[in-house]
């Protein structure tokens, strides 16, 4: 046989024939052709009657579903004519819940079983679609960002390449995404710019700066300034940790040499902040929250969750 493009339904038999049993038989294909009590009746006693011709494969899963759940034992032929129209096939004009999946009559605006509004379940799906492209878009642009931050590091690399033991005390909290282009030395230890993060030695342990929580740079001046060397202070959207503990600045005595990278520092470290990730805007408030460290979006109200270790933002999306 060639494919076929439409199927007979044929009515075998109940699974439970009691009374009980043969009335949701009849209700459901009352429900489901429109005919009277008696006609569905008079299908109890007429095994391998064909119910059902002709129907495309849509509704003949529709159908072989709601009979199943009705109690009906059934048989689904399929044959090469042309499938039947919808108001041929299905009396009444069917329809399956996109909640539950219950097959019912097309027209009233709330399932039969299980109750959703079918207009508010459109709407919030329409809601979350665009929530969805919205959160894709951001997570392009995020990308598109890290991208562009990938080639400038390998320029400035390419144009003054980093000493061949550079990167060797920063080995543990290096990732393979990340390309390390500048390294500092301060007074406290040594610092390590990468295409991800500022890195920094300190007393045995490490402080990792992703240039997303960098919410402002000082560089030169302030109160204590050691002899020959040139202060930097990253300040946090949110809290970093230092040394099992959280520091909202962390400030540093750059050696003189390392001063004179000023201007890089500074294009790479100022004011970088994380994007929304349902609508891309990057004005987000942050806050922390029992421990957890979180943003809110000013243009569309979004929660997110910041995730310092793996240098990440997840956007609590409603779903």
């Amino acid at each position: 046989m060639d494919t076929p493009v439409s199927f007979d339904i044929a009515f075998l038999g109940l699974k439970d024939p009691s009374a009980a049993g043969r009335s949701r038989m009849i209700l459901a294909i009352e429900r489901l052709t429109g005919r009277s009590t008696a006609d569905c009746q008079a299908y109890l006693s007429r095994v391998g009657l064909t119910i059902f011709d002709s129907l495309p494969v849509d509704q003949a899963q529709l159908v072989v579903s709601a009979l199943d759940e009705a109690g009906v034992v059934c048989e689904v032929r399929p044959k090469e004519e042309v499938a039947r129209s919808v108001g041929d096939g299905l009396g009444g004009g069917m329809m399956a819940c996109p909640s539950c999946g219950f097959v019912q009559h097309a027209g009233p605006d709330e399932c039969s079983r299980c109750g959703v509004i079918f207009s508010k379940r459109e709407k919030d799906e329409v809601r979350k679609m665009q929530s969805d492209r919205a959160l894709e878009e951001a997570v392009q642009r995020a990308e598109q960002i890290r991208r562009e931050w990938d080639e400038r590091a390998r320029a400035i690399v390419d144009a003054r390449p980093l000493p061949d033991d550079a990167t060797a005390i920063f080995t543990p909290v290096l990732n393979r995404e990340e390309i390390p282009f500048l390294l500092l030395q301060a007074a406290e230890g040594p610092l390590l710019m990468t295409s991800r993060q500022v890195l920094a030695a300190v007393e045995g342990s490490f402080v990792q700066m992703p240039y997303e929580v960098i919410k402002d740079v000082d560089f030169g001046g302030g109160l204590v300034v050691k002899k020959g060397h040139t202060r930097l202070v990253f300040h946090f959207h949110v809290p970093v940790p230092v040394k099992d503990k959280s520091a909202t600045s962390c400030s540093w005595q750059l050696t003189a040499s390392a001063a004179t990278n000023k201007e890089t520092i500074l294009d790479w470290a100022f004011a970088r902040s994380y994007m929304c990730g349902s609508c891309g805007a990057r004005d987000l408030d942050y806050r922390s929250d029992k421990g957890t460290n979180r943003a809110r979006c000013m243009h569309c109200a979004t929660d997110h969750i910041i995730d310092l270790r793996s240098n990440s933002i997840r956007a609590l999306l409603s779903s």
